[in-house]
């Protein structure tokens, strides 16, 4: 009679070994798999928006739609392109922003799929609404009012030149999804730091990059030249913002 074979111990020991082993090989290289096509949904979340943006322009006399400091104007159509006439909670945006029906009413591409939804308030994912906020200068600004180019000055006097930015992925712990759940990109916000050390911003052209923001820096780095020619920092707050680029 023929006996069935079991494994020993010291067998399953060496198979356990091998699985652990090639999982340890395997588990990096599908985590880097996975921030690939999160990363490249985030910069086409970001290039869906901007081409929101244009379009409405291109509805709206050449002007952009409005940003967190009009959505106290009477004119809908002027007001905040995430949060509406809203109280200014962030439960409001996406679905009441004048951008809303110029994105297909999808929801999905006002968020970045690497950011997951956790407790709000900290600091660390998604408000679960909304990833992404605009240059709040340009609120209300014609097209033609903007530079294709702007500057990007470092701490250590260097000056980059980069295509204007319109929209960018902001760094959670920075206001999104801390104390000023909003979309509006200005003062101390930075440009999120989660794609190979890095984010993505869209321009005024639509056009997407990747871009590695200096920890000290913000948005106050930015400079872009206003229709009277002068270098403006692009971390105005003003208030109302609608039309405030085009006066400058």
């Amino acid at each position: 009679m023929s006996r069935r074979h079991a494994f020993t111990l010291v067998e399953l020991l060496v198979v356990i070994g091998i699985i652990a082993l090639l999982v340890a090989i395997l588990l990096p290289v599908l985590q880097k798999a996975k921030e690939a096509a999160n990363a490249a949904i985030c910069q086409s979340n970001q290039r869906q928006l901007a081409i929101g943006f244009i379009t409405f322009a291109q509805d709206h006399k050449n002007a952009l739609p409005g940003n967190f400091w009009d959505r106290a104007n009477k004119d809908y159509e002027k007001s905040c392109w995430l949060l509406g006439q809203s109280d200014g909670q962030y439960i409001h945006g996406p679905q009441e922003g004048t951008l809303f029906k110029y994105v297909g009413r999808n929801r999905g591409v006002y968020r970045c799929p690497s950011l997951p939804d956790t407790l709000i308030g900290n600091r660390a994912s998604s408000n679960g609404r909304f990833d992404y906020a605009a240059f709040l200068v340009f609120g209300g600004a014609k097209l033609n009012n903007i530079r294709n180019t702007s500057e990007f000055h470092y701490s250590n006097a260097r000056i980059e030149r980069r295509s204007t930015p319109l929209i960018t992925e902001e760094e959670a712990e920075g206001g999104l999804n801390t104390y000023n759940m909003e979309g509006g990109h200005c003062n101390t916000d930075r440009i999120a730091h989660r794609h190979r050390g890095g984010g993505f911003y869209a321009s005024i052209d639509a056009s997407t990059h990747w871009f590695k923001e200096p920890l000290e820096c913000d948005s106050w780095n930015w400079f872009s030249q206003a229709p009277s020619h002068k270098l403006v920092p692009l971390g105005h707050v003003p208030v109302p913002t609608w039309g405030w680029w085009n006066t400058q």
